[in-house]
């Protein structure tokens, strides 16, 4: 008995562990945001007595900020909404039908996983130049979607995959067609799927940085992940504003991940058990 009271304090003492030690560096940044900058670089760092939002007023109501957020999100919505419809049909396809070069298609899709994007920088730099679109947001919209296909592809695949054959069947000795089927059966059944994916590559246009610095000039079209890199103060780094800044960008993910956390879950476990 007491032995299994020891192991499930130790099990409760570790997992406390394990989540502080996750969410640390976030509440470190939090209170980062909330001291006055003369305590800032205080060392050691203490608890302020007095706490402040001045840096969220700087970088809210002072600064070109609130733009990023909205190019942010406007980017990774775009993305999304091009992104899913694309890779459903796509894992439709490969999931249902037998053609042809359907495992080099599927190699194919597995290949964009291994390229570094480092790697794209230059060649999708003169590509976007020639047609005009650097410092326009279809770059991104464009770069992103191509990116997160693969990874919408293969969550939704597995999904799909989990639905039985014999309900395809049904609704075609019913009349429907394979469109309608898909649209009217494997489309509602996979929304769980659907969903995780969808947030996923939210998650990741909105952290982009490395194309979202090089395809981006001006405050009319940065992103919010370029914006927080590119703060200067004249004399130092306003690491007050900085935090503030991240926080802004942190928390719609946090309140994107908590309300749909039980389709994320669902999607990226989906298929791990053999039913």
């Amino acid at each position: 008995m007491v032995e299994k009271i020891f192991k499930k304090l130790a099990f409760y003492i570790f997992s406390i562990l394990i989540i502080f030690w996750n969410i640390g560096p976030f509440l470190w940044i939090l209170l980062t945001s909330l001291k006055p900058a003369s305590q800032i670089m205080q060392l050691p760092p203490i608890f302020p007595a007095n706490y402040t939002i001045d840096a969220y007023k700087n970088v809210l109501l002072g600064s070109h900020f609130p733009q990023y957020l909205f190019n942010s999100f406007m980017v990774s919505l775009s993305t999304v909404l091009i992104t899913i419809p694309f890779s459903l049909l796509a894992a439709y396809g490969i999931s249902r039908f037998s053609f042809r070069g359907k495992t080099s298609i599927l190699f194919m899709i597995m290949i964009l996983f291994t390229i570094p994007s480092i790697s794209l920088v230059a060649a999708l730099y003169k590509l976007f130049y020639a047609l005009g679109w650097i410092n326009l947001p279809i770059s991104l919209i464009c770069n992103y979607s191509a990116l997160n296909f693969p990874l919408a592809f293969f969550l939704l695949i597995k999904y799909i995959d989990k639905i039985p054959i014999e309900m395809d069947c049904a609704a075609l000795i019913d009349g429907c067609t394979h469109f309608q089927t898909f649209r009217y059966i494997i489309t509602p059944i996979s929304s769980p799927g659907i969903i995780s994916a969808a947030i996923l590559v939210f998650i990741f246009c909105w952290n982009e940085f490395l194309f979202a610095l090089t395809f981006t000039l001006d405050e009319t079209t940065r992103m919010a992940s370029v914006g927080i890199a590119l703060f200067q103060g004249t004399y130092e780094i306003p690491w007050g504003d900085i935090a503030a800044a991240s926080v802004a960008v942190t928390l719609p993910l946090l309140a994107f991940l908590t309300f749909f956390q039980k389709y994320i879950v669902q999607g990226l476990t989906s298929g791990a058990v053999k039913e």
